[in-house]
């Protein structure tokens, strides 16, 4: 086979392949079936609620939040999940003003998440080492899980 022909099937299978990409990327069908990915870090001067796509932070008035991070990697940075469990959700790290003020945290809470008994967690940070604390009083309901916790880091974790 010499080179012309082979520049030639190469050509006609970059567009086949880049058809195919944009068809099923396009078809109405897979609308929305890709998530997206949350913002972060969101910072601000006195943020009332933030949004990062998974949760929802929220803090009484006059209290502020000022920073919400993404922690990727959360075993490595902080500590395991418990014993027996995993972590099947994003985690969060929540800075507000005044540093103890009330955060409510709401997670998104499919079936599949009620399955592996998904609660949220809130890392002791005072603890040595650190260790992963269930916060009591969950409301479950409309697809969400919320609680009312001090700022700090968040998240949720479930059986494997």
């Amino acid at each position: 086979m010499n080179r012309k022909k082979r520049f030639v099937i190469a050509i006609v299978l970059s567009m086949v392949l880049m058809l195919m990409a944009a068809g099923v990327w396009a078809a109405p069908p897979f609308k929305g079936t890709v998530p997206t990915v949350p913002p972060g870090p969101v910072t601000g001067r006195c943020l009332e609620t933030v949004n990062m796509g998974t949760a929802i932070l929220k803090v009484q008035k006059p209290d502020c939040i000022r920073v919400v991070r993404l922690v990727k990697y959360p075993a490595w940075r902080y500590d395991r999940a418990p014993k027996g469990k995993v972590f099947v959700g994003d985690t969060f790290s929540v800075i507000a003003k005044p540093k103890d003020a009330v955060v409510q945290i709401c997670y998104a809470y499919p079936p599949h998440l009620a399955k592996r008994d998904a609660k949220i967690y809130r890392l002791n940070e005072e603890a040595k080492p650190k260790v992963w604390v269930e916060i009591p009083g969950a409301k479950i309901g409309n697809g969400t899980i919320c609680v009312s916790s001090a700022a700090g880091v968040f998240s949720l974790i479930g059986n494997p």
